[in-house]
């Protein structure tokens, strides 16, 4: 049966095929377009009264968006063998490598991943996250006794769109890929979740309360800012 609240088409701009879904919104008055880095792929909201064929020309009219926007996200990092990625801010080549039990080592430059099955992504994105449930939860109990609250959960996200999120029951959620960047980055994005629990705004005693935690918070932003489309562009599930 066709879905009629939605359509996906193809723009083709500067040698690059873009999807684009248009989808019709009831709760949309205005055209909204995005771009989807998981998919790599646009996405217009329209009106229920617009067609698809103006939503169409609206996507069309800012291809140039889209195009950049998928550039920005190109090519994508899918971590096999002999793979380069950043581990913790530092380059590591990946090795697969077979044995009876699945295991990693971090040995010199390289990331060893050891599996019997030819399961090796599995592998090491389970033991990324181990690795950074651990490190995220000696930073919140660090930060903690400094803020004195009590964080009751932390989750792991596989987020394209944010690098944590908290709420008002004191839980955080953390995206796995910031066990890519330096530590120093993955205790800014803590910090700031932590002390929105706190002062659930961006108002000055907030970013005082994130100094009070972090050295230059300027600095991890603006490496988040120049590497954050290298984070989404490595795949490992």
């Amino acid at each position: 049966m066709k879905n009629r609240s939605n359509k996906i088409y193809k723009i083709l701009h500067k040698k690059n095929e873009i999807n684009v879904k248009i989808k019709k919104n009831k709760l949309s008055q205005h055209y909204k377009l995005t771009f989807d880095k998981k998919t790599l792929s646009g996405l217009v909201s329209i009106p229920r009264h617009i067609t698809f064929n103006d939503g169409l020309t609206f996507a069309k009219e800012n291809a140039e968006w889209l195009n950049k926007q998928f550039n920005e996200i190109n090519p994508i990092i899918n971590v096999i063998n002999g793979t380069t990625i950043l581990f913790e801010g530092e380059e590591k080549q990946v090795n697969f490598q077979f044995s009876k039990s699945p295991l990693v080592e971090l040995k010199n430059n390289n990331l060893i991943i050891f599996d019997s099955k030819n399961n090796h992504q599995k592998v090491l994105y389970e033991w990324i996250k181990k690795n950074l449930l651990e490190k995220t939860k000696k930073i919140i109990f660090n930060f903690s006794k400094i803020l004195e609250v009590d964080i009751k959960n932390v989750r792991l996200s596989n987020s394209f769109s944010y690098w944590g999120s908290c709420n008002s029951n004191n839980e955080i959620s953390i995206n796995w890929r910031l066990i890519l960047s330096p530590s120093e980055v993955l205790e800014y994005i803590i910090a700031h979740e932590m002390c929105h629990i706190v002062e659930f705004n961006h108002s000055k005693r907030f970013w005082s309360l994130v100094d009070s935690l972090v050295i230059d918070k300027r600095t991890q932003q603006n490496w988040l800012k120049i590497n954050g489309n290298y984070l989404y562009r490595v795949r490992l599930n």
